[in-house]
């Protein structure tokens, strides 16, 4: 029995198949050629090795050290910053419940008074 609808699907269907194929297969190739594209750069971008004894290597490496102590006294003081932080936080928080709990207790004064 011939359905004309399904025959175009079926058609349809066959002729995406293909094409995805296709698309997979030019994918595949483009990934290779990405990844080889991706090594000839990184091949190309490594600088060459500075000769022993360069002094320019050991002024880096001083200059980083100097670079390290400096973010440690940074961090150092954020931290300290963070822990002042949070004891205000702490101490305010008491404060707050503090206060709460003081007019509560007014709250419940006047009520009492108010016949409430």
């Amino acid at each position: 029995m011939e359905i004309e609808w399904l025959d175009s699907l079926e058609t349809r269907v066959r002729d995406a198949v293909a094409r995805l194929g296709d698309l997979n297969e030019e994918n595949r190739s483009l990934r290779d050629r990405i990844r080889d594209l991706e090594s000839e750069v990184s091949l190309l971008s490594i600088p060459p090795a500075a000769p022993e004894g360069d002094g320019d290597v050991d002024e880096e490496i001083e200059a980083l050290r100097v670079r390290v102590r400096g973010l440690e006294r940074d961090l150092a003081a954020a931290e300290t910053e963070r822990a002042e932080a949070a004891a205000a936080a702490r101490s305010w928080e008491v404060e707050r419940n503090e206060v709460r709990r003081r007019v509560e207790a007014l709250t419940e004064r006047l009520a009492g008074l108010a016949g409430l």
